[in-house]
């Protein structure tokens, strides 16, 4: 049912002939807002074949409008509705710049065949559509957020309160995190057709595996653990760049190179690896967790910290040991963190950095330490 308007969409709901409609957040009517659920985040990616994605991999200093120069850009329509658009318009002036409104499988196909050198679209269309292309690899993924909404019909009125439960029950399940560990990681798709994917290694997670390996063996980390954080800060792209300024795989501030004496560009994999392991140990270390910590509770503190702020999370640590709860352990600490949004702990006196709504961070560490306990499932040490 693609292509339907938003008034085609609603009648089609209202009618009985569809339970559930998925469209771009961006995309869905006020009118349809209390019916629909978020169920999926997710962002634009540029893709061009295999010889301008390798130019795009060596280069020291990758600049999307230099890269792309006066080749033919094909562009789904989607994308011309999102606000990077108009500054995309603005910075590949040279380009030729087609909009389609063809499926993204049609314009992969096309992009393959040299119709076009480069082609925009939603990133895990791409990440499929790569696995089934012969000549096809992921260049560079754009900063801003995509969300993708489920509509669902006002006949049934538990139906979207169902649907909800469900989707929380499955988005949190293992057999989530190995289908998309097993289908966007491993390449199953790919594999089924022949290949492999470009940027994974046989038996392992991505193709900086022994750079991983390497750095965190040096400074006394899981190699693992490490690549599930780059995995949820940058799907393993060195080139992506935050809206914040943040860089390569492991989303790093060029401000913190300079604490860590750490030289050369941020954006350089092994620089940027190399600064994460420190600011994790750099962690660890301030924490001073009591003996017998366990190593779980140790790592997902850490990783508050790493996402949230160490400020915040001290704030959550201390609140737990005025009222009795153990600041050594998540499950107290996270709760703290939660309590922080409201103002009467936020203004207690042993909080000293302020209210905190603390959704995202406890949802990285969810997710991070999820996939992390997939890959020593799935990939040995």
């Amino acid at each position: 049912m693609q292509g339907l308007s938003a008034s085609e969409r609603s009648e089609k709901l209202a009618l009985g002939e569809l339970d559930f409609v998925t469209a771009l957040t961006a995309r869905i009517a006020a009118a349809e807002v209390p019916a629909s659920v978020p169920i999926y985040n997710t962002s634009y990616v540029l893709l061009a074949d295999k010889s301008r994605a390798a130019a795009a991999r060596k280069a020291k200093h990758f600049n999307l409008s230099s890269f792309v120069g006066d080749g033919r850009v094909l562009i789904s329509s989607g994308f011309k509705k999102s606000k990077t658009y108009g500054m995309l318009l603005d910075s590949l002036s040279s380009a030729a710049i087609y909009v389609s409104s063809r499926n993204s499988f049609e314009m992969l196909e096309a992009l393959g065949d040299g119709q076009y050198d480069y082609l925009i679209c939603e990133m895990s269309e791409a990440q499929l559509g790569c696995a089934l292309s012969k000549n096809v690899e992921q260049v560079y993924t754009f900063a801003e957020p995509v969300s993708l909404s489920a509509v669902v019909s006002p006949r049934d009125e538990g139906l979207r309160q169902d649907f909800e439960a469900w989707l929380n029950r499955f988005r949190n399940s293992e057999e989530y995190a190995m289908l998309n560990y097993l289908y966007f990681e491993k390449g199953i798709v790919r594999q089924v057709v022949g290949r492999g994917l470009a940027s994974s290694r046989a038996g392992g997670i991505s193709a900086f595996d022994k750079l991983f390996k390497e750095i965190c063996e040096k400074e006394g980390y899981d190699w693992r653990f490490v690549a599930a954080i780059a995995y949820n800060e940058s799907r393993f792209n060195p080139f992506l760049v935050s809206s914040r300024g943040a860089q390569g795989l492991m989303q790093i501030m060029p401000r913190v190179a300079r604490q860590f004496d750490v030289q050369g560009n941020v954006m350089d994999p092994e620089n940027n690896v190399l600064l994460a392991v420190k600011i994790l140990g750099k962690i660890e270390k301030s924490l001073r967790f009591a003996p017998g910590t366990s190593e779980m509770d140790r790592m997902k503190i850490v990783l508050a910290c790493y996402n949230g702020g160490i400020g915040h999370v001290t704030d959550a640590r201390n609140l737990a040991r005025k009222y009795g709860a153990n600041p050594d352990s998540w499950n107290d600490v996270s709760e703290y963190l939660t309590l922080k949004s409201d103002p009467q702990y936020a203004r207690d006196e042993v909080v000293r950095n302020g209210r905190f709504v603390g959704r995202q961070t406890l949802a990285f560490v969810r997710d991070v330490i999820s996939r992390y306990s997939v890959y020593c499932r799935n990939v040995s040490r």
